[in-house]
């Protein structure tokens, strides 16, 4: 019998570290149990990432350096809103036990609220950003490169937008104000833009030392920077607590994610989002006459190949007719948005439009624009997502 017991213990050993069966250790699991990393439904198409990605993929990198990890961590997402939602912005956030990205997040609620409601979309992204961070970040630059190639991405008071050695930044223009935009993705990626611009901005949110991370487009990754660093940092470091250990802390260095998000089900929305990305490709027609707006140059690959005597695959992407394309109202968008969502999506900014003046449209520059100041306000205006 003893020998019997030791043969089993061994035969158990040897399976368990067996390559067949990846374990692996995990900073979010008692104990560091591991399991799989694997998601429901597998990786993600390019396709299914650009309609994935197209909702927020021209919010500023800080901005998106917090969101991304933060989508790992749904049930933080979920507490966040609920204690927002009861005691404001503001409120206590930096002594909530929740991971660093989400503490930032809150600090924005129509964001919050935004990734709190759209359950099945903040996993998904959750999901990508844990299992295809290079690839997340290259779809982020292929869709900013489509909306700079259009015309609608442009630097204004609000934003400055840089293209350097091929990689596009979007970051905050004014040293105590980060401004979220608002705009249609059906339409602001491919078609050229109309007088007023696709893009606007509501009122803006105050730049605090809890946006400690930025994306380093050529690493493909979100980095913390503790407050050191040139741009956009160096101009806002003097208006934030630099002395505030929650979020200028040495063991913030390593960017952590919940890998838990990966056993997550969100079957009927991937679907939905395959099914969509495959319609955006049906739908591809390309017009017959060149667009009479005068278009920047484009991004080069990130592999360095020029698209020149390539197909255009910009249009592939978001497979519609620039021309004959449907209304926002009638389409919805890569299961983020409903069809009630894109009529929002076209309708709202338009209060803003008539107080906050449009820049005219010069290519991105490294200087940022002159601007009046303005105060941050109290509430929760000017958000990125539906309210």
């Amino acid at each position: 019998m003893k020998n019997l017991l030791v043969s089993l213990a061994v035969t158990c050993l040897v399976l368990g570290a067996s390559p067949g069966l990846p374990v692996w250790a995990d900073n979010n699991s008692p104990g560091g149990a591991g399991y799989p990393d694997q998601m429901d439904g597998g990786l993600f198409s390019p396709a299914e990432l650009d309609e994935l990605l197209a909702p927020i993929a021209l919010y500023p990198d800080p901005l998106l350096a917090q969101m991304l990890p933060a989508a790992t961590y749904i049930d933080q997402i979920d507490e966040a809103a609920r204690y927002v939602g009861q005691f404001g912005r503001g409120a206590r956030i930096d002594e909530q036990p929740w991971d660093v990205s989400v503490k930032a997040v809150a600090y924005y609620p129509d964001i919050l609220f935004m990734m709190d409601r759209k359950n099945d979309w903040t996993i998904s992204l959750g999901q990508a950003f844990v299992n295809q961070q290079q690839d997340v970040m290259d779809a982020i630059q292929r869709l900013r490169d489509e909306a700079l190639s259009a015309g609608n991405l442009v630097s204004t008071p609000q934003q400055q937008v840089i293209v350097e050695d091929g990689f596009i930044s979007i970051v905050p223009a004014q040293p105590e104000l980060v401004f979220i935009p608002q705009y249609d993705p059906l339409a602001v990626y491919i078609e050229p833009p109309p007088p007023y611009g696709f893009i606007t901005f509501g009122v803006g949110f105050t730049i605090g030392v809890w946006l400690d991370r930025d994306c380093d487009w050529r690493g493909h990754r979100v980095f913390y920077h503790g407050w050191r660093g040139k741009g956009w940092i160096d101009r806002s470091r003097y208006h934030v607590q630099v002395g505030n250990s929650f979020y200028i802390n040495n063991s913030l260095t390593s960017v952590e994610v919940n890998r838990r998000v990966v056993q997550r089900t969100t079957a009927q929305f991937r679907e939905n989002l395959r099914l969509t990305a495959d319609k955006q490709r049906e739908r591809l027609i390309r017009p017959s006459t060149p667009s009479p707006v005068e278009r920047p140059p484009v991004r080069p690959m990130p592999s360095g190949e020029s698209r020149q005597g390539k197909p255009d695959t910009r249009d592939l992407y978001r497979g519609r007719d620039v021309q004959k394309s449907q209304p926002a109202s009638s389409t919805g968008y890569g299961g983020y948005g409903s069809p009630r969502d894109a009529t929002i999506y076209r309708e709202r900014g338009q209060s803003s439009r008539g107080s906050i003046p449009q820049a005219s449209r010069p290519a991105p520059t490294q200087s940022a624009p002159s601007a009046p100041r303005q105060s941050a306000p109290s509430g929760h205006g000017g958000g990125g997502g539906r309210r």
